[in-house]
Formats: structure tokens, sequence, C-alpha cells
């Protein structure tokens, strides 16, 4: 009988050992985060040595809706990632993702740095330079910054984020995350900015192990 994806997902996503530390702290990366409509899981290992690589394999599932036709063969990442400074006011990072079945590929440089750090609001810019090449083998370059303040008092986050891709028009969005609890977060996004703004509200989990 054939293991249907959401089962194939559950034995990936799931820890074997139940006292695994957190994907920060411990040797092991197990990340799920979802809605009511998609599932994204990644799982991989983080090596004791310096710059801290972390790899492994990723997936995601989306449900099908009037809209969208939904996943049928769910896609198989692998990924790395190693830091390049980690201690530093400015921390950044490398990364590579590699689509097993699609032959999509992508290297990007990240880059964190805290503009406010005191008191009950902290500010901090992120932004990422993105280059490979598509399923359909066309090249590709992506450059993202995002704006993020996060208001400790009402454990509230509000994103300003732009996208500029060469495979695609300048995109621009506005979001804001509330946390309901550990680990569930209610989130409203006003996206396309730029051209036809739309919003949604959704409510996401997100688990480490």
């Amino acid at each position: 009988m054939a293991r249907s994806p959401l089962a194939t997902w559950l034995l990936i996503a799931l820890p074997p050992w139940p006292w695994a530390a957190a994907a920060e702290e411990g040797a092991f990366v197990w990340n799920a985060t979802g809605s009511a409509d998609d599932l994204g899981i990644r799982t991989g290992v983080v090596l004791d040595m310096p710059g801290r690589p972390r790899l492994g394999a990723e997936s995601n599932l989306r449900r099908a809706t009037a809209t969208n036709s939904g996943t049928t063969h769910p896609p198989m990442r692998l990924w790395g990632e190693v830091d390049l400074r980690k201690t530093a006011p400015n921390p950044a990072s490398v990364g590579l993702t590699v689509d097993l079945v699609s032959g999509a590929a992508r290297a990007a440089l990240r880059q964190h740095r805290a503009l406010v750090d005191e008191g009950p609001a902290t500010l901090s810019h992120d932004r990422a330079l993105e280059a490979g090449r598509r399923h359909d083998g066309e090249a590709v370059f992506v450059a993202r910054q995002n704006l993020r303040l996060f208001l400790g008092g009402i454990d509230t986050i509000v994103t300003g984020g732009v996208v500029m891709d060469s495979a695609a028009p300048f995109h621009a969005e506005l979001a804001f995350e509330k946390r309901l609890r550990p680990g569930i977060k209610l989130r409203a996004v006003i996206s396309d900015i730029a051209h036809e703004p739309a919003a949604r509200l959704d409510a996401r989990f997100e688990r480490k192990w």
C-alpha cells in the first residue's frame, strides 16, 4: 500500500528521542510550522565546530482549495547553513537549498542587525541576498529586506518587508503577529501593497524540539 504524504511527513518530523533539545541549543533540528492550509517541516543536525554548521532536509504540504490544487507530491529539499559571524553586532550566515526532484537550487547570504535593543520595544533589520536556479533552469536573483518591531508589553510583532525578484514584480507587505500561547500565533498580513493590496488572517503554529 502506498504511504500517504502525511504519513511520510510524520516519520521525518517527529523526533525519535523525546529529550531532544531545542534547535538553537542541541545537536538536532526539529522544526514544524503551519496553519489550517499548509505545513512545513525541517529536520537536521548541528555540528559542534566553528561556524556551527547545520544541515538536513525539509519539505512542505499545502491543502487543496478552490483556487489551489494543493500538494500531490511533497518536495524534498536538502539544506545547509553556517554562521559567518555569530557574536558580532551584525550576525550573518550563508545557506544553500537544493530541491532533489526539480533540480532547483538557491544560495543565500543573510544578515541581522539590532537597531534598538532596549526597553519594552526592540527594532531590528534583516536582509538577504539570494541567487540560484529555478525548476525550469532559469537563473534567479532575489533581495529581501525586513524591518521588525517587537512590542514586548503586548507580545506583538510588526514587520514591514520588501522583495525584489528578477523573475517577479516588486513585492511589499505589512504583517502583524500576536502570540496567543507558546507555539501559537495569530497573523494578519497586508500583501502586495505596491500593486493590488490583499489582506489575510490566519493562525499558525510553530514547534521546535
